[in-house]
């Protein structure tokens, strides 16, 4: 008669890995969920927009910046089958244009998308601002971001339309972003070589190490990145180390890069833009910095507004030029 031989069904490696996988899944599932609709900016329109009332900025005048004039529309991703919320407020058909770009559970209506588009409409250029997928009134996709490695389809998705539907050349369409707005601008910006310049606002260089910081801001120890990293993977497909906004520097090819960041930034550490500006150094890519004293995330346009309108509105201005 053969023996037996027992094998334990959870052995303490097998259990190991499965605890570090949930740990994973716990960890994806924190960081990269997002929230859908406005939230306390949902009323805010180009027409008429206001800071959150729990805004440090809350008492801020945006009425300098109100677009009474714009259209509302639905544009589709490059990605098919998703479609985006976007406003265009246009200044004049002759113009460039500018697409403007949200952060991380952000939608059309901040604040921070609203005042730079005003500053450029003010100055004459058209502007699209539009919700990335998953967020505020665009289509959802799985509830979650994926870093900028798929959204910034999304963003090419607002230059294509602008191309087919009015009339602008590629030559003359702008990028703007904001935090992971701004890594979206990139991304976008590094994948198609026809886009002629980008503006981007605290954005991160590189996705591993602003998601080991992201870990330790939220008291995670870091060596749990790669399990969350796999559980992007396995559970909605993404992979979320695929792109990077360094590649916006190595894909440069001479056109204008401006990159503007808080050295006082708690969230996305001001390295990051002395690592893409220290890549740009050594590439001899097109960039341009401007490293804002005290300033926190994305709060350059509101404690250094005069200086920010001018520095954004010159750039594209200068880059993308006037009217034809």
């Amino acid at each position: 008669m053969k023996k037996r031989i027992a094998i334990p069904l959870f052995s303490p490696s097998v259990l190991l890995v499965v605890a570090y996988l949930g740990i994973g899944y716990v960890i994806y599932d924190k960081l990269t969920k997002v929230e859908r609709g406005g939230g306390a900016n949902a009323a805010n329109t180009p027409a008429q927009f206001v800071p959150s009332p729990t805004s440090k900025f809350a008492s801020f005048d945006t009425t300098p910046y109100f677009m009474p004039d714009y259209e509302d529309v639905r544009l589709p991703s490059r990605q098919p089958g998703l479609m985006l919320a976007a406003w265009y407020v246009e200044a004049d058909p002759a113009a460039p244009a500018v697409i403007l770009v949200h952060g991380l559970n952000g939608c059309k209506c901040n604040t921070s998308v609203l005042i730079p588009a005003g500053m450029l409409h003010r100055a004459g250029l058209n502007v699209l601002m539009f919700d990335m997928r998953d967020m505020g009134m665009s289509d959802i996709e799985d509830g979650r971001y994926s870093a900028g490695t798929k959204e910034y389809l999304d963003m090419l998705g607002a230059w294509d339309w602008l191309i087919a539907n009015k009339g602008i050349p590629p030559e003359r369409i702008g990028l703007f972003g904001v935090s992971l707005g701004a890594a979206t601008a990139l991304n976008a910006f590094a994948a198609e070589p026809r886009v002629a310049a980008a503006f981007v606002d605290s954005p991160f260089a590189d996705m591993q190490t602003v998601m080991n910081e992201e870990l330790a801001r939220n008291s995670y120890p870091t060596w749990l990145a790669p399990g969350g990293v796999l559980m992007a993977r396995l559970v909605s497909g993404d992979d979320i180390l695929s792109r990077s906004p360094l590649d916006a520097i190595r894909n440069d090819a001479g056109r204008p890069i401006f990159i503007t960041h808080g050295e006082g930034d708690k969230r996305i550490n001001v390295h990051h833009a002395r690592d893409l500006a220290a890549l740009a150094a050594q590439t001899t890519a097109n960039v341009q910095t401007w490293f804002v004293p005290g300033a926190d995330h994305v709060e350059a346009m509101y404690l250094e507004t005069p200086d920010y309108e001018r520095r954004l509105t010159e750039f594209f201005k200068t880059v993308l030029g006037e009217q034809t």
